[in-house]
């Protein structure tokens, strides 16, 4: 117990910034909390007290994403599981509109991706997350969530993603993250004109996207430290 409570403290430490955040929902933290606790493994499986000696996806430093910048910012390496978070230069975690992460599992329970696919939809049913949807092609994962509006978190926020099993990497996802104020416009709709709209001018966009981008990771181990004399 007390090994899974330090890591529950390390994954909230390292994921806050890009999925809870200082203003977001409650709702969408507990979901991605539960989520990577699940994905990764980290509730069955040890963490490695040595990261630095497994593979390691060659992550960049930067990446333009829908003609913007995104600098890496954040990196916590759970040892099952690294996350990255990219930022525009002026946005940071308590701060933001749209991000880029990276999420590589290093598959030490040799998931498969249904297995990953079933895990997550029975997450979003437990956590009452209405608008997802996680569809395969060609043995990739592709997925979309909106997290609706509330007390904290004032605006709409759009994640959508790619995902699939990368030899000798393991399992990498890639995500994009978008917020959508609540203006008057979209308070006037209806339900499912609502969420149709945002569909049609924002999610579908970028999965597009997503089918277009370069999907060409690999992972090395680290090159060993040479000991001085």
């Amino acid at each position: 117990m007390k090994k899974l409570l330090t890591i529950l403290e390390r994954i909230v430490r390292g994921f806050a910034p890009a999925t809870s955040g200082v203003q977001n929902s409650y709702r969408n933290f507990v979901t991605a909390l539960l989520a990577i606790l699940l994905l990764s493994g980290c509730v069955t499986q040890p963490l490695s007290t040595e990261p630095e000696q497994q593979v390691q996806l060659n992550v960049p430093k930067q990446i333009q994403h829908n003609n913007k910048n995104y600098v890496l910012k954040s990196t916590q390496d759970l040892g099952t599981m690294v996350h990255y978070v990219y930022f525009t230069n002026k946005e940071s975690g308590k701060d933001w509109k749209s991000s880029v992460e990276l999420l590589h599992d290093r598959n030490v329970q040799n998931m498969s991706l249904q297995e990953r696919i079933q895990l997550r939809e029975k997450v979003y049913d437990n956590n009452d997350v209405k608008y997802f949807n996680l569809t395969t092609e060609k043995d990739t994962l592709y997925a979309f969530v909106i997290y609706e509006p509330n007390v904290s978190q004032h605006d709409w926020q759009l994640e959508v993603a790619r995902a699939s099993d990368v030899q000798g990497c393991g399992f990498v996802q890639y995500q994009y993250s978008l917020k959508i104020p609540q203006s008057r416009k979209l308070a006037n709709m209806g339900e499912i004109k609502l969420i149709g709209y945002l569909k049609k001018y924002a999610i579908d966009k970028e999965i597009a996207r997503l089918h277009q981008l370069k999907w060409d990771w690999r992972c090395e181990l680290p090159k060993a430290q040479s000991v001085p004399n």
